[in-house]
């Protein structure tokens, strides 16, 4: 097996379990709270040891969104983005992209289109309020601003 099989495998394997590449790239079909949670907290260790935020930065955003395959089928993932300015009252200043982490993208992340997208958001707004209490050490945590929506909706605030 590749390495970066094994990676990927290591972002969502539990002591319980070893996910085979099917079962790792496949959506959730349910939104189970303690995976996702398990998966972000991952992905964000992961940005916070490898990234630097500048300084400049105010805002972090959670973006939610849909990616849809070749064969027409589709999931929900999200994605990491920051800006040097917030605006509570407009949230366009979400589409400012000042800072793009490396691991933008939360690719282990994948639940499916048939969950209704108000539960992923409920779901994610939840598990992000966990994380920045458990991890609020981490750098990320540290900014200023932080929300979480989907590309063409409203933003929940996390901080």
């Amino acid at each position: 097996m590749s390495n970066i099989f094994k990676k990927i495998f290591s972002l969502t394997r539990d002591n319980d379990s070893k996910r085979d590449f099917q079962t790792c790239c496949t959506p959730m079909e349910v939104f189970d709270e303690q995976k996702v949670k398990a998966i972000v907290k991952h992905w964000l260790l992961s940005i916070d040891e490898y990234e630097t935020i500048p300084d400049d930065i105010v805002a972090l955003n959670f973006n939610l969104w849909e990616a849809v395959e070749e064969d027409g089928g589709s999931c929900y993932t999200l994605e990491l983005t920051g800006a040097k300015q917030y605006d509570a009252e407009d949230d366009d200043w979400a589409c400012e992209e000042d800072f793009d982490p490396r691991l933008r993208n939360c690719d282990a992340l994948q639940l499916s289109s048939a969950i209704p997208w108000e539960d992923i958001l409920k779901g994610l707004v939840e598990v992000l309020k966990e994380l920045k209490v458990e991890l609020g050490e981490i750098n990320l945590f540290q900014v200023e601003h932080i929300t979480v929506g989907f590309t063409e909706g409203n933003l929940e605030v996390i901080k």
